[in-house]
């Protein structure tokens, strides 16, 4: 019993560390994290990024098997085989089947006691037969193809080409993730300064509502005016909480896209912003040329319909191989053990050449069915390359407008706030009404809540224009 208990307590032991070993990191820091730092527990812990790298695990594979149709085929092979036999029928000459064993008399021709040959007759039993014998024999053969037509070039060509493609691909990965990653960090600063709006908004409101209640007790206001303020007050505390529920949730979208457990907490340093006019449109599109992977996967993707093309009219052409097999075999008896040993030998050597001269025009049709996915991966390609220029300039001009729209709702901001803070001090002195004040509370709000929203479309239109690119602007 206390045996079964251990083996219990072993097992749970051991799905725990399974089960700990699946859950995925947590993150707590004190200290902000910056983008890069981001980006780099993505790249370690992205499900989607890990499941890319596999691919990379073939490319060696791919190499091997790409060199490896160049070179001989080896195989090996042995073979041990016991046979049992046993006959208990026989065939008799009227076509009749009988059993064994059987009784039958004979007669034979046999001397006598004086030495004179006599006549006599005998009964002879005739019993199943059965036996037992085994085999031993072993062969090796090695085949070497001299020409395929050119085929294993091209294949070889394709592989090669396969293997940057992953290699590409893994990058694009990389880089798409890059991209997220900051457009959602861009999501959660924004929210964390929306969240601090609204509590500003908020004190305004808590502010606004005790000077309206000091106010009408002097007789200055309306209870109205009271009333008013004190929804005001509680529209603002809701707005928190609706803000601060969407924070979180933005966080765990994060956290998600990071590969670490949701419930990791981390302040987010904030990168500082870039002008538009530091970049070149043109030189913009230069480098979106040079850096788009997909881009460069549709290059090579061009490139192995092409080597598709002449491997399929390597078809055309004769195979010619050589060979050799060396093989070895022995018949023995039951009573024999097998052998590795076996003394009947047999050596061959051959070569072999085959053409096929005519198989219905299959090969005319795969000919021209390589040559039409050739044309289209190039026109895929033209149409990638237009698309990536004008994806360039459409995301550079978006980020001008964008940028020059941030300036003005900043100069808005400006201008609210001191019309907010003109009216307060008016409001205070009485030289103007609760709804003077609340006009220029909405304008502020609003100020500010239109330069927060063109400050992160500004970030996600300069995340826009790095995919566009292919590149880190930063």
């Amino acid at each position: 019993m206390r045996s079964v208990i251990w083996w219990v307590v072993i097992w749970g032991i051991m799905l725990g560390c399974v089960q700990a070993a699946e859950r995925p990191v947590r993150i707590d820091s004190q200290s902000p994290l910056s983008l890069d730092s981001l980006v780099s527990i993505g790249l370690r812990n992205n499900p989607q990024v890990r499941q890319s790298e596999l691919a990379l695990k073939l490319n060696r594979v791919g190499d091997l098997a790409a060199i490896g149709r160049f070179l001989p085929t080896i195989s090996l092979g042995l073979d041990f085989s016991e046979s049992q036999f046993e006959n208990r029928t026989f065939r008799n000459p009227d076509g009749s089947v009988s059993s064994l064993p059987i009784s039958f008399e004979e007669v034979v021709i046999v001397p006598d006691s004086n030495g004179q040959l006599q006549l006599d007759t005998i009964t002879v039993t005739q019993n199943p037969t059965e036996g037992k014998s085994r085999s031993s024999s072993w062969n090796v053969n090695a085949n070497l193809s001299l020409f395929e037509g050119g085929q294993r070039i091209f294949l070889y060509r394709i592989a090669q080409a396969q293997k940057k493609i992953n290699t590409l691909s893994v990058e694009e990965a990389h880089k798409t993730l890059t991209r997220t990653i900051a457009q959602q960090v861009v999501g959660v600063l924004t929210l964390e300064k929306v969240v601090a709006l609204n509590k500003r908004l908020r004190d305004q409101r808590q502010d606004a509502f005790d000077l309206a209640k000091a106010r009408f007790e002097v007789g200055a206001v309306t209870e109205l005016d009271v009333l008013q303020a004190e929804i005001e007050l509680g529209t603002a505390e809701n707005t928190i909480a609706s803000s601060e529920r969407e924070l979180e949730k933005r966080r765990e979208e994060l956290n998600q896209t990071l590969g670490i457990a949701l419930e990791s907490r981390f302040p987010i340093s904030e990168a500082g912003g870039l002008s538009p006019y530091q970049f070149e449109l043109d030189n913009l599109v230069s480098q979106a040329w040079q850096n788009r992977t997909d881009l460069e996967i549709a290059v090579l993707q061009v490139k192995q319909a092409r080597s598709n093309v002449g491997y399929s009219k390597g078809a055309y052409l004769p195979r010619v191989s050589i060979g050799a097999s060396r093989s070895a075999s022995e018949q023995s008896g039951a009573d024999q053990a097998f052998t590795l040993d076996p003394r009947n030998r047999n050596t061959t050597y051959y070569a072999s050449l085959s053409w096929n001269i005519f198989d219905g025009f299959a090969r005319e049709y795969d000919v021209q069915s390589k040559r039409v996915d050739l044309q289209r991966a190039k026109e895929s390609e033209r149409d990638l390359r237009l698309s990536v220029e004008r994806g360039v300039r459409e995301a550079f001009r978006n980020l001008e407008t964008v940028y020059d729209q941030m300036q003005i709702t900043n100069r808005n901001r400006e201008l609210a706030n001191r019309t907010l803070e003109l009216e307060r001090e008016r409001y205070r002195l009485g030289a103007t009404s609760a709804l003077s004040l609340r006009d220029a509370q909405v304008t502020y709000e609003r100020a500010e809540t239109d330069h927060l929203s063109k400050e992160l479309e500004y970030q996600s239109s300069l995340i826009a224009l790095e995919l566009a690119v292919g590149k880190a602007l930063r």
